[in-house]
């Protein structure tokens, strides 16, 4: 997500990977307060943590570069609806993607998958209000219009892994015909960071999280 909205907006930066199955020294000082969770974008030697804040800090320390994150300042009520299905995304959406894949299945992940879906539709219809013609000056395929903004790089960013769940629910989490306006930023997006190298090919990512499953599954309770 913060590497995507990085090359989104130019700026160049050196990209880290980190094992988080054995988090190195470097990374839990950097991060102590959340136990070296990542991102962590370091700036003259000081850190910030956390998706969401990045992406604003990114937009606030480079201002004059497009695509900006959120609506522009003259818009106080379109950059707070920005912020509050950002933020409902994180607290609503994210969890259930854990729970999903983790889930045994049958009724419980199906009951799980439904909620996600619930919870998706929820903010389907809440973007579709909020942003009627996409937030922008212009319609355009993007959430924010004809440029990606805040909500775009979240969700477009999970892309990758909305696929793997719906590998593993063995249904389409993100129906076209259901979440219209979520599809079509998720191909947007999907389609405009495609060379970015950002994204783990999926065959890889499915196969990663499944032996995360599997490694769950044995340790010892």
């Amino acid at each position: 997500m913060a590497r995507n909205a990085l090359e989104l907006k130019g700026v160049r930066y050196e990209y880290a990977e980190e094992d988080l199955e054995s988090k190195s020294e470097a990374l839990l000082r950097l991060n102590p307060v959340h136990g070296g969770k990542v991102p962590v974008l370091v700036v003259d030697g000081r850190p910030l943590a956390e998706s969401l804040v990045i992406l604003e800090y990114l937009d606030e320390a480079w201002p004059g570069r497009a695509p900006r994150m959120l609506p522009p300042q003259d818009q106080p009520r379109a950059r707070a609806a920005a912020r509050f299905w950002a933020r409902f995304f994180h607290d609503k959406v994210s969890p259930l993607s854990h729970e999903v894949l983790f889930a045994a299945e049958g009724d419980e992940r199906a009951g799980l998958v439904r909620e996600m879906k619930e919870q998706m539709g929820v903010m389907e219809a809440g973007i579709r209000r909020d942003f009627p013609l996409g937030g922008g000056e212009e319609e355009g395929p993007f959430l924010h219009g004809r440029q990606p903004g805040l909500l775009d790089v979240i969700l477009g960013s999970c892309a990758a892994g909305t696929r793997v769940l719906s590998a593993v629910a063995g249904e389409e989490l993100v129906e076209p015909g259901v979440l219209p306006r979520v599809h079509a930023s998720l191909v947007a997006f999907d389609e405009l960071v495609a060379g970015f190298g950002t994204s783990v090919p999926h065959d890889r990512l499915l196969a990663r999280l499944l032996e995360r499953k599997e490694r769950a599954r044995a340790a010892p309770a």
